[in-house]
């Protein structure tokens, strides 16, 4: 598996991959994801600006998300406590897992390798999930991340996990 940069190449299969996780989440009853965010213009954005990563295994792209180290402004405020009082961390937003390859560990594998990238840059790795998004709320605590706490974003609550690296 090759974890790096995601380009415009990648951006067809990305979109099929992001379409079928909201769709996904849709048929589990899940709210998130479900009212036009993310977008195909967010997706590029992401690339362009430099923040989108993929997984890919023989050159193919099996999973996506984006990768921040310039804070995210929703976690200001938490009702609960981040583990640490830092402003320097990484943070993912909009992973997803290629349809094809559920429960084969590459969302488990695309977090470890953030994880990687960000542990000489930053001492802490913040993420959040929406309430009803059960596996990744299973696998978060399984690589070592703590449930904080509840953030909002755009008036939705959001459980905000946070690990030391």
């Amino acid at each position: 598996m090759n974890f790096r940069q995601a380009t415009s190449r990648d951006l067809p299969t990305i979109f099929v991959i992001l379409e079928d996780a909201i769709r996904r989440l849709g048929e589990a009853g899940v709210d998130q994801w479900q009212h036009g965010y993310p977008n195909r213009a967010r997706i590029e954005a992401d690339v362009k600006e430099g923040i989108g990563y993929v997984i890919e295994q023989a050159d193919e792209v099996l999973a996506y998300g984006a990768v921040l180290f310039d804070g995210e402004p929703s976690y200001r405020t938490i009702e609960g406590a981040w583990l640490t009082e830092q402003e320097n961390y990484v943070v993912v937003h909009r992973m997803c897992v290629a349809e094809k390859v559920l429960g084969q560990g590459f969302g488990r594998c695309f977090m470890q390798a953030v994880e990687r990238l960000a542990c000489d840059r930053v001492s802490s790795f913040r993420v959040d999930t929406h309430a009803d998004n059960r596996v990744m709320q299973s696998l978060l605590p399984r690589l070592g991340f703590t449930r904080c706490g509840i953030i909002y974003f755009e008036s939705r609550h959001l459980i905000a996990f946070e690990k030391t690296l």
